[in-house]
């Protein structure tokens, strides 16, 4: 799968519920709970053909449109020749379901902002509602995560957690698999930490 398919299939799986409900994993969006923790973000990786596709999530101030109070969550991903695209959503409630989804706003280098006010009001699938399989603690970027992992129709495995900001997403499985590479509240989510040496450096001679 090209990278361009593989992003594509990433936004219908988790942000635009738009193909059709015997579609199975791209039928209707995950119910799981967002984790609204205004900065924090988590950055992913998933698998393409031509190599890994990474992307970030981010949660923004609250916000207002048409008398209704959301808050806004990011989806920034890495598109080859494109650039860093951005798709920033206005989400009322603590899920995310097409009828919350106040206004959507998606920036591309070079071009104009483009806004939808409720892009998806008309859409009538439920959300998938997952059956939970087990608890269990994973340490993930040097943190000890608590995780839920959910059993989702058509084959999809979703691993879930509340200290992880935005979709709260640590992995998910199927035939377009992403997981968590690290989190955190505030800073650039982009830059990579560095691995501290193995042995201190000698001291320095006067």
């Amino acid at each position: 799968m090209k990278r361009l398919e593989w992003l594509a299939v990433l936004w219908l799986c988790l942000v635009a519920p738009m193909a059709n409900a015997q579609d199975g994993a791209m039928g209707a969006m995950l119910d799981l709970p967002l984790v609204l923790r205004e900065g924090g973000w988590a950055r992913y990786e998933g698998t393409s053909s031509d190599g890994p596709a990474r992307f970030v999530f981010q949660v923004g101030a609250k916000g207002r449109h048409q008398g209704q109070q959301g808050q806004w969550v990011m989806l920034e991903v890495e598109v080859p020749s494109v650039g860093r695209m951005s798709f920033h959503f206005l989400v009322k409630g603590e899920r995310f379901g097409p009828q919350g989804i106040l206004l959507l706003k998606v920036f591309t280098p070079g071009q104009r902002t483009r806004e939808v006010s409720q892009p998806f009001k008309d859409d009538p699938r439920p959300k998938r509602q997952g059956r939970f399989l087990q608890k269990r603690t994973e340490t993930i970027a040097g943190r000890a995560l608590e995780i839920l992992e959910y059993s989702f129709p058509s084959g999809v495995m979703a691993e879930w957690s509340s200290a992880v900001p935005g979709m709260g997403l640590v992995r998910l499985g199927g035939p377009d698999p992403f997981h968590l590479v690290d989190f955190g509240v505030g800073g650039d989510p982009w830059k990579e930490k560095s691995t501290p040496p193995i042995f201190p450096a000698p001291p320095k001679t006067p």
